[in-house]
């Protein structure tokens, strides 16, 4: 019997754990991702080639890969740390939270169409004092994680759609986990990455 393939479409959280991920739930699934892994390493806070940034950036490489007729066996799918960022000059977020909500609407109706199961994976703890002492750059604040990731959640719930809540679970491992301001270090991406694995082999 084939194995089902698991496609994970995230930022740079993702594309963090992926290495472990794939590695843990090769006995029963084949990993996929966007390409170009490489390059979104260059610049972790510009989403570009596996990095799939915002929401609106989700949304447009989906409805693409609709019109191209590609197919998911399974489907993790994460935005919001991108959404949240905070213009320091103007004090002006990246996605409205109306826009947002609407974006995450139209992502699980292409999404549903295209997958025959789809998980939500929760937006990923900031500490405010540690990602916001630097000196130059966007801001993040960790309230704006938690309203978004809430709308999400009743988003999903709505569409009946299964969520995986590594906001929750990375939360639990403590404040020492950051390598940089928002990602985190090589023992976390491990922990994360057992924790989805667990999610998916409770699907069988």
């Amino acid at each position: 019997m084939e194995k089902r393939r698991v496609c994970v479409l995230g930022d740079s959280i993702s594309i963090h754990y992926s290495p472990f991920l794939e590695k843990i739930i090769s006995s029963r699934f084949k990993y996929q991702q966007k390409c170009q892994v490489i390059e979104a390493l260059k610049d972790l806070d510009k989403p570009n080639g596996a990095n799939a940034g915002d929401s609106n950036m989700v949304l447009e490489y989906l409805r693409d890969e609709e019109k191209k007729g590609v197919c998911y066996d399974i489907l993790l799918v994460n935005c919001g740390l991108h959404d949240i960022r905070v213009d320091r000059n103007t004090n002006q977020i990246q996605t409205e939270k109306e826009h947002y909500e609407e974006n995450l609407k139209q992502i699980c109706e292409v999404a549903l169409k295209m997958s025959q199961r789809m998980f939500w994976i929760t937006t990923t703890p900031v500490i405010d004092i540690i990602h916001n002492r630097r000196s130059e750059g966007f801001l993040r604040y960790g309230k704006d994680v938690e309203l978004y990731n809430n709308l999400a959640h009743k988003i999903m719930d709505n569409y009946q759609i299964p969520i995986i809540d590594l906001f929750s679970f990375t939360s639990s491992l403590g404040n020492n986990i950051y390598y940089d301001h928002v990602h985190f270090t090589e023992e976390v991406r491990a922990l994360q990455a057992a924790f989805i694995t667990g999610c998916l082999f409770s699907i069988g």
